[in-house]
């Protein structure tokens, strides 16, 4: 019994991820450089033929990085979300976004080449999500995650007044259009070595959260509860942001600035998987990669300039989650 409930469990999650990786292989068997399904599966093991390399070679970095970013966005936002009891909770929620566009803006402004650009990214977003933990802990407040919701506004309005003045101060003609496409979200500037080296801390943050499984659930009981149950909250609460924190800051340094994903899937995977940790964070994963992936094949659909990628998400995702959020009120 135990264990047809642990395939039920997973049924969904895998189901999504299956649908994501089909979608992945629609992408790449449509649109320019388009080769048949069976010729991708044999060039993936280098036996393929021309046309299916150059497919991978050229388009295959692009659409890692679009399921890899939104899967950590998707992620990250569900694990806010369980922790903070708050589901409008997002990525964002300790300024973690801003400092990483901060971060990219300040290494555009400096003239720093691409690889530069990403770890700048990176280590502001990280920043910025440490500064945040650190000033709810000198607080000592009671209620340690209002603490840390104050605190995120606060270094998030810290580094957005940063990046306003990495605007100002950058050259209108040369470095302020490639620190605005930048802010604004594409997927067109990863490259294999780029898209691989985010993807490391993604799937190791990715990989904390999922093992905290059912501790999550307790977690988001309240601290109370937690240590009840012999769970020291604190440390296992600053592991899973750290985790979260970590997952958003690779997806900004590779993406930039892609919002509503991290809000958006959460909520359309807790109405098929319920509200456990352990299928609502690989649920919430592979609808964000679908999500990110269709959201990128939208942005070449409109000629041949592209759309950028987080304009698109909102557009597509504000209306999206705001026809969920009236459902759902119904619903209950």
């Amino acid at each position: 019994m135990d264990s047809l409930s642990a395939v039920r469990a997973w049924a969904a999650p895998l189901a999504l991820a299956l649908l994501a990786v089909a979608a992945a292989a629609v992408v790449l068997s449509t649109g320019p450089l388009a080769a048949p399904p069976d010729a991708l599966i044999t060039a993936l093991f280098g036996e393929g033929p021309p046309d299916a390399e150059l497919a991978l070679a050229l388009r295959g970095p692009r659409l890692l990085a679009a399921m890899g970013c939104g899967a950590a966005l998707a992620g990250a936002g569900a694990g806010f979300q369980i922790l903070f009891r708050n589901p409008l909770a997002s990525p964002d929620l300790l300024g973690v976004t801003s400092g990483a566009g901060f971060g990219a803006a300040l290494a555009l402004l400096l003239g720093a080449g691409a690889v530069l650009v990403q770890g700048a990214a990176f280590a502001g977003g990280l920043a910025t999500g440490a500064v945040a933990v650190a000033c709810a802990a000198l607080t000592r407040s009671g209620d340690g995650r209002l603490a840390l919701i104050l605190c995120g506004i606060v270094a998030g309005a810290l580094a957005s007044a940063g990046l306003g003045l990495v605007v100002i101060a950058a050259e209108p003609y040369s470095q302020l259009p490639s620190i605005t496409y930048w802010l604004l979200g594409s997927f067109t500037r990863a490259t294999a070595g780029e898209a691989a080296l985010a993807l490391v801390p993604v799937g190791f943050g990715a990989a904390i959260l999922l093992g905290l499984g059912f501790r999550l659930d307790v977690l988001s009981l309240g601290d109370e509860q937690a240590r009840s149950l012999g769970l020291r909250a604190r440390p296992l609460r600053l592991m899973a942001l750290g985790s979260a924190a970590l997952m958003t800051s690779s997806a900004v340094s590779v993406a930039g600035i892609v919002g509503w994903i991290g809000l958006l899937a959460p909520h359309a995977a807790r109405r098929m998987v319920g509200e456990r940790a352990g299928r609502l964070i690989p649920a919430s994963m592979a609808l964000g990669a679908l999500f990110a992936l269709l959201i990128d094949r939208l942005s070449t659909a409109f000629g041949p300039a592209e759309l950028p990628v987080g304009l698109l998400a909102a557009a597509v995702g504000a209306p999206a989650f705001l026809a969920l959020f009236v459902a759902t009120s119904r619903r209950a």
